[in-house]
């Protein structure tokens, strides 16, 4: 009886303390589902065009038992499907500083570029504060602002743009469509 005891407390505990990662990253649980936009490049992003028509498809999915989100994205060009970006973002619980933190990686054009960055959250809007660096050099630091406005539609936004000390003025507005309408989940 005293062992059932023990191994339910010791059982009960891991489980508990197998929520951290979830309960900090489920902020960002409204995203989860397929995203599609259609909207023009700005050409702020090294290797990326300038007004052009595109179409961005993202994905957000929990991976590892819920203790990360992954984000994928792709945008090609509406009238030659031509790639412009492509890339992923991988967001985690840091247990140093239990904030949310990210790694990026991908490619505009035909430019390699990295990047971490750090989830901060208010009400409905996710901003995530991004240091990306290119295969050329190019430092770019921006703050990718994500307004969530129903559980079909949200904002995405780039602003406080700097690339390589100058400072670049904010980016149009993203209005963002989940494609995955009936997978919402109904409480």
């Amino acid at each position: 009886m005293l062992r059932t005891f023990i191994s339910t407390l010791l059982f009960s505990g891991m489980l508990f303390s197998q929520t951290e990662a979830y309960d900090a990253l489920k902020v960002m649980e409204p995203l989860i589902g397929e995203w599609f936009s259609k909207h023009k490049s700005q050409g702020v992003f090294e290797g990326e065009p300038k007004n052009t028509q595109i179409i961005s498809n993202y994905t957000y999915e929990w991976v590892a038992d819920k203790t990360a989100i992954l984000e994928t994205w792709k945008s090609s060009t509406e009238k030659t499907n031509k790639r412009v970006h492509v890339g992923s973002i991988v967001y985690t619980l840091d247990p140093a500083t239990n904030t949310i933190k990210t790694k990026h990686f991908g490619y505009d054009g035909k430019v390699y570029w990295t990047g971490k960055g750090w989830v901060e959250s208010t009400d409905s809007t996710i901003h995530t504060h991004v240091e990306e660096l290119t295969i050329n050099g190019t430092k770019t630091t921006y703050t990718n602002v994500k307004n969530i406005l129903s559980e079909i539609e949200f904002n995405n936004q780039y602003t406080n743009f700097n690339q390589n000390g100058k400072r670049l003025k904010d980016q149009p507005v993203q209005k963002m469509r989940r494609v995955d309408v009936q997978n919402i989940k109904k409480d």
